[in-house]
């Protein structure tokens, strides 16, 4: 028994080493902000491509027959009744999306409040901050004014992300739809939306440039920001 000892020892050490080169090696795999921030930038570039197809007030008006065919969420009168605001709280826990309309029969239209999560924002990224979430690659939903930039059936990065209204395309940031839809900020900085048909309505009833996306409120840190 004795002599069995020295190789308790040795194979307790080896495994004490084994330990402590797999947690170096852990912290050595931990991306820094500035790498975290070249990768998302990466991501935003594979969805900021150009949009699918752009909706103007000219376009609407000589294809309107075409449009109301393929796009039945679409009200009677477009493009004189359209949204005008497309308004984004980020306020927990359903950071409210409203509607704003504007036209002869903008007093029929649907408002909300409806639900939707915005962005988680990079780890240690503070996105209520105004600068650092209009950072690129931060990850947070961009605060400010946008107008609507044009509209795509899904997002490249992820095709779960459908009926997309660009408004900070530059950045691959836009309202969609998205199955996933929890009560803090989750998304990669888009504006995922509960229902998939507020995410159509939207679309189909937005005009690029005259259409303008308002995000404000106050963001608040969700319990997993990405990496």
């Amino acid at each position: 028994m004795p002599k069995k000892k020295p190789q308790l020892k040795r194979r307790r050490a080896r495994a004490t080493a084994s330990g402590k080169a797999k947690r170096k090696k852990s912290a050595k795999a931990k991306p820094t902000l500035k790498q975290s921030l070249a990768r998302a930038r990466k991501l935003e570039a594979l969805d900021a491509g150009k949009p699918s197809f752009r909706v103007s007030r000219e376009k609407a008006l000589t294809s309107q027959p075409l449009a109301l065919a393929s796009h039945p969420f679409r009200n009677d009168d477009f493009p004189q009744t359209h949204i005008q605001q497309i308004s984004v709280r980020l306020d927990d826990p359903d950071h409210p999306l409203t509607l704003t309309w504007t036209g002869p029969n903008a007093g029929s239209q649907k408002t909300g409040p409806f639900r939707t999560s915005p962005g988680a924002g990079l780890r240690g990224l503070n996105c209520d901050n105004d600068a650092t979430s209009r950072r690129s690659g931060s990850k947070c939903t961009p605060k400010g004014t946008y107008p609507v930039q044009g509209f795509q059936g899904r997002l490249n990065s992820d095709s779960r992300a459908t009926y997309v209204t660009w408004f900070k395309q530059s950045r691959g940031i836009a309202l969609h739809y998205f199955p996933i839809v929890p009560k803090y900020a989750a998304s990669h900085g888009c504006v995922r939306i509960q229902s998939v048909d507020v995410a159509r309505l939207i679309q189909d009833n937005s005009l690029v440039s005259d259409t303008q996306v308002v995000v404000s409120g106050t963001w608040t840190k969700p319990p997993k920001q990405w990496s």
